[in-house]
């Protein structure tokens, strides 16, 4: 690696862990395999893991290579549950869902995955705030995987919209700047209650939104994660923020 990228990583707060990748193929493949690892410790050594994904091309890249491999071991992981820190408000089977990837495509039984209600449920919004917060009560987080934006959102967590110290766990945004507008999402709160938490960043257009988590900037929701053991930045050399 550079002498910067050297330079820069020591800068970077103790609290954040930064890892540069090649390109966004490499990051996807490098961080399946290290979710891989992560979950068979975890099971290991507790008995159950709770993993939370994202979507974006990155998350749903990340979702596909998953699958595979939890079909390759049909006698493994259990214990395992899937959850995700947000979901479109959209008909149980669209191609927008974070959870499309899941659909008909997993055939590990040993893994639950835990999906929010969809409007064809049939259930409103608030329903599946309250389904999908009821199902998490108890439940304590292991690693939470998350996309960021090029505006430097996470989950629906927008800039200029969202409320960083909601003390709820699951709200309802109803007017997202990003189609499509009806979603639930995990608040600021729950995700920094994860274990760790790993944001994932690929391509030029996530770069500023990079550089302004590892320089703190406040103004992007980004910059506010921060979990309970370990808080991750996994990028690709596109985007790394240099000046």
């Amino acid at each position: 690696m550079s002498d910067e990228f050297d330079e820069i990583v020591g800068d970077i707060d103790d609290e954040l862990d930064l890892t540069l990748y090649t390109d966004s193929d490499e990051l996807a493949e490098e961080v399946t395999a290290q979710i891989l690892l992560a979950i068979e410790s975890g099971l290991l050594a507790q008995g159950e893991f709770h993993l939370v994904l994202t979507g974006g091309t990155l998350g749903l890249q990340i979702s596909q290579s998953l699958v595979g491999a939890f079909n390759s071991a049909p006698e493994l992981y259990q214990g395992l549950h899937i959850w995700f820190s947000d979901e479109r408000f959209v008909d149980l089977e669209s191609a927008e869902r974070n959870a499309a990837p899941w659909h008909g495509t997993l055939r590990n039984s040993n893994i639950v995955v835990h999906e929010a209600l969809a409007p064809d449920s049939p259930a409103t919004i608030e329903d599946a705030v309250i389904d999908y917060e009821s199902a998490l009560e108890g439940v304590e987080i292991d690693l939470n995987i998350l996309g960021l934006g090029p505006d430097g959102h996470v989950a629906s967590l927008f800039p200029g919209i969202a409320d960083i110290d909601d003390q709820r766990n699951i709200f309802a945004i109803t007017d997202s700047p990003k189609p499509p507008a009806m979603r639930i999402s995990f608040t600021m709160k729950f995700l920094n209650e994860s274990r760790e938490v790993w944001i994932v960043a690929a391509g030029e257009g996530k770069a500023e939104a990079v550089g302004k988590i590892i320089e703190g900037d406040l103004s992007i929701p980004a910059s506010y994660v921060s979990a309970q053991v370990r808080t991750r930045l996994i990028v690709d050399q596109a985007a790394f923020f240099t000046e």
